[in-house]
């Protein structure tokens, strides 16, 4: 009797035990770039039950998310997602900067040393400088747990592989084709073969998020992804930015397009894996309002224009007076300056020293409404606002002086087409969890995505990435 009593014990402590150690086995992470909330709920009445409705309505929904630095893009936006952290620190502050050896333009995943497959860029996640929570679950796994990132955008769908995943793929631009690169492996994973052959069976592939999804059911299905108790992460990345200024007509489509998509991709979650076995998070790569300043004016809205070129040829000029001939600034990007730090050397000019002389000149700019230099930036942030600037900005990869106009002007550059209007105003939009664990909830407190990565670390009981300083995870 006793040892029946002890088995009886056993049993219930090993299953106390297997329930605790419990996890997801499906970890899936939507990111939709330029989502506003606005128009999220704007247009529900038009979604159907089984999409982002169902979503919204059943899932643990914060409706007011904040990326904590300023200039948000894509690239950036995307990278704090699956690091749990800011520019500051993981290193990508936007999609594209200088490289200082070239002096060229480059995106921030470029990388010769790896070409790529079905596209003649080259990528690589190098210059992420911290891990993903992919690259944490492949840790945590010895590599067992699947980490594949499927998407419309080459930039996103890099950035949220991270370095140690299984394959990262895109729509390329230039063929259509699936695209990926030889960073992750020298070949596409099995399952992406009967994917391109279905595709070159149809009349008609669809639209890019469709294809998205499409991808997803043959990872899920064929790819074996959370068919076993070993959490796998896929991060997809679906779109609804117009390449033009489009009437309010054309955005509620691609809203309600979208829609369609979400609730396709839940019902092959459901059948390959189960909802209930599925954590899924669903969030904004950050929304970015250019305006043409035509538009600007025929609103009747205060603006300028504001010429970086103009700007850099006056600012030379201010310090060819001071300091004598000389091409001090480099070159410039958007609204950042690049300094010649060997010519400063050469005339044995302190950095610092030059940069004060330049924050003094820039402020006499009709449209100027901060100057932020490197080292006031990294001597430290005294402000909120400070604070944010800082946290999009790093060392290695912004430019020595930061221009924020006022809002409204417009930001020229002859160098590149148009004008673009400055307009930084607050976009709300959410951070939806749902399936695994989660129970439906409204919740109207501000909340950063930051916090996503540690919460799925901790629900996938693996450790947070490394470049998370302190956590605060929301569950």
């Amino acid at each position: 009797m006793k040892r029946l009593f002890s088995l009886c014990i056993y049993a219930a402590l090993c299953s106390s035990v297997a329930m605790a150690q419990e996890t997801p086995r499906l970890v899936v992470g939507i990111t939709i770039d330029q989502l506003r909330g606005d128009y999220l709920e704007s247009f529900a009445a038009l979604y159907g039950e089984d999409g982002l409705k169902r979503l919204m309505r059943d899932g643990l929904v914060y409706r007011n998310a904040k990326y904590p630095f300023r200039h948000i893009n894509k690239s950036a936006a995307s990278t704090t997602v699956v690091t749990g952290t800011v520019p500051y620190t993981h290193g990508i502050v936007s999609d594209e900067w200088v490289n200082r050896k070239t002096l060229q333009t480059e995106t921030c995943i470029d990388d010769k040393n790896f070409s790529g497959v079905n596209t003649r860029m080259g990528a690589s996640a190098a210059n992420v400088l911290v891990s993903t929570i992919g690259d944490e679950l492949k840790i945590a796994t010895e590599g067992k747990g699947f980490v594949y990132s499927i998407g419309t955008d080459r930039l996103i769908s890099v950035l949220s592989a991270g370095h140690a995943a299984d394959w990262a793929m895109w729509i390329d631009k230039e063929n259509g084709r699936w695209a990926g690169t030889k960073y992750y492996g020298d070949r596409a994973p099995y399952w992406v073969n009967p994917l391109e052959y279905e595709e070159r069976m149809l009349s008609d592939r669809g639209s890019n998020n469709a294809r998205v999804t499409r991808a997803a059911r043959f990872c899920l299905t064929s790819g074996a992804c959370g068919a076993d108790h070993i959490t796998d992460f896929v991060a997809l990345n679906y779109s609804v930015a117009e390449t033009t200024n489009a009437g309010i007509d054309r955005i509620r489509e691609n809203y309600v397009a979208l829609d369609m998509e979400i609730a396709k991709l839940l019902e092959v979650i459901e059948r390959s894996v189960g909802i209930d076995k599925t954590l899924i998070y669903l969030t904004s790569t950050g929304y970015e309002d250019a305006p043409t300043l035509l538009q600007t004016i025929s609103y009747k809205l205060p603006t300028q224009e504001f010429s970086m070129n103009r700007c850099v040829a006056l600012l030379n000029m201010y310090l060819v007076a001071l300091h004598g001939k000389g091409n001090y600034i480099e070159t410039h990007l958007d609204n950042q300056l690049y300094l010649d730090k060997k010519l400063l050397e050469q005339k044995h000019l302190k950095f610092s020293d030059v940069l004060h002389e330049c924050e003094d000149f820039l402020y006499q700019f009709d449209g100027v409404k901060e100057v932020y230099t490197s080292t006031r930036l990294l001597q430290g942030a005294w402000s909120p606002g400070l604070s944010m600037v800082r946290n999009g900005f790093n060392i290695r990869h912004s430019g020595d002086i930061l221009i924020e106009i006022i809002p409204g002007c417009s930001l020229a550059d002859d160098s590149k087409s148009g004008a673009k209007v400055w307009r930084p105003a607050w976009v709300n939009f959410p951070i939806i969890y749902y399936g695994y664990n989660f129970e439906a909830k409204q919740v109207y407190d501000p909340v950063s995505t930051e916090q996503i990565a540690p919460t799925i670390a901790s629900h996938a009981r693996i450790r947070a990435p490394n470049g998370i300083d302190e956590l605060n995870i929301k569950q």
